[in-house]
């Protein structure tokens, strides 16, 4: 069986010291930068919200530096967890027994399709769909209701999202994204009951000096299961000189990029996801089953190669990586810790293997008009 987790923009150089010549190899930052990285990153694990990164996450509409990773206008993706683990017992029964998972997997696959591209506007629609599995190898205690309500299920999340883009002059920008999601074990591709329904919708103001400076700030408002969250986020992304750079969506994703060449980049990452999913629990005294939300989170370091591959539109990519992952749980539907059956995880290493198609960059400037300056 497998689990799910699934889990998620920036400028301004006055942030990070620059190399005081484009040459110097990469950086020299003072500790304490690394250090702030390191609890912005653990102060996102406040948000365990199934948090969409980044926020502006498109291709034709896309702020971002000189030399950054591709957008993506299709991907699909898989990713693997082998010899995963889950420690928890049933409510009341004073255990807490190993269960063994023999791999958890997530597949998802996502396009883009251009709306309005015109002039200093740009709006875009996007469809994404994502499943993963808990494979139990052994459920410990046998009768452990969550975990077999979990055991080979597919975790499903289907999303539907709108961007909206507007460039105010060469240096600033506006951007909103809006989207509704089914997230649970239900049947067929997508079911909009309302216990499965998630909501956000988020706003971001940019500013770009440069071409190799990026500044935005923005807020997110969510509501999923009848909890209404909002919190603000910061993109900051930098590039040192025509080799590495720097992508963030703060506090909860961190990219150092090495471009290899025009067609490969090589980047050191780490992020905080969340998931979380209506799942139909049935305890011994219940007669009928009770909508249970699955909750889960982790702070993920990986290493990632993207690779144009046969044309100038396909690439593919490679993730190693290293999952700490946060305590799981199942909380009844409705409540904050209503019937609450612990599920803590342990750490595992992951791979996740994509393919994508990214317009070049002459189509997207043959596709784009270049905003009034004012």
């Amino acid at each position: 069986m497998r689990l799910q987790k699934v889990k998620k923009l920036t400028k301004n150089s006055s942030f990070l010291p620059q190399a005081p010549n484009p040459n110097h190899a990469l950086i020299q930052i003072n500790m304490k930068y690394p250090t702030i990285l390191i609890s912005l990153l653990l102060a996102g694990a406040a948000y365990s919200q199934d948090l969409p990164t980044p926020i502006v996450d498109n291709l034709f509409a896309k702020p971002g530096i000189k030399n950054g990773s591709p957008g993506k206008g299709f991907s699909i993706s898989y990713e693997r967890h082998p010899n995963y683990g889950l420690q928890g017992g049933i409510p009341n029964d004073g255990q807490k027994d190993r269960s063994d998972v023999e791999s958890k997997e997530r597949f998802e696959t996502k396009i883009k399709i251009p709306l309005f591209l015109r002039g200093n506007w740009k709006i875009l629609g996007d469809v994404y769909y994502a499943f993963e599995k808990y494979e139990f190898e052994k459920i410990q205690p046998p009768n452990n209701y969550a975990f077999n309500a979990i055991d080979g299920e597919a975790l499903k999340r289907a999303r539907f999202t709108l961007y909206a883009f507007r460039s105010l002059s060469t240096k600033n920008y506006i951007g909103f994204r809006g989207e509704v999601s089914a997230n649970g074990a239900y049947d067929g591709f997508v079911d909009f009951h309302q216990r499965y329904m998630v909501y956000r919708g988020a706003a971001i103001f940019g500013i770009k000096k440069s071409e190799d400076n990026e500044l935005g700030f923005g807020a997110m408002v969510s509501h999923s299961f009848d909890r209404l969250t909002a919190y603000p986020f910061m993109i900051f992304n930098h590039n040192f000189n025509d080799k590495w750079g720097l992508e963030t969506v703060l506090p909860i994703k961190y990219s150092l990029r090495h471009n290899l060449s025009d067609k490969s980049l090589l980047s050191l990452s780490a992020e905080y996801w969340s998931s979380a999913y209506s799942v139909d629990l049935q305890p011994p005294n219940a007669t009928v089953p009770e909508a249970y939300v699955f909750r889960s989170s982790a702070a993920q370091v990986f290493l990632e190669w993207e690779k144009m591959l046969l044309t100038s539109w396909t690439w593919v990519s490679f993730r190693l990586g290293y999952s700490h992952n946060f305590d799981s749980r199942f909380v009844l539907e409705g409540t904050r810790d209503g019937g609450q059956i612990d599920a803590f995880p342990s750490n595992s290493i992951f791979l996740t293997a994509a393919f994508f198609i990214a317009p070049p960059k002459q189509f997207m400037e043959a596709n784009s008009r270049k905003p009034r300056d004012k």
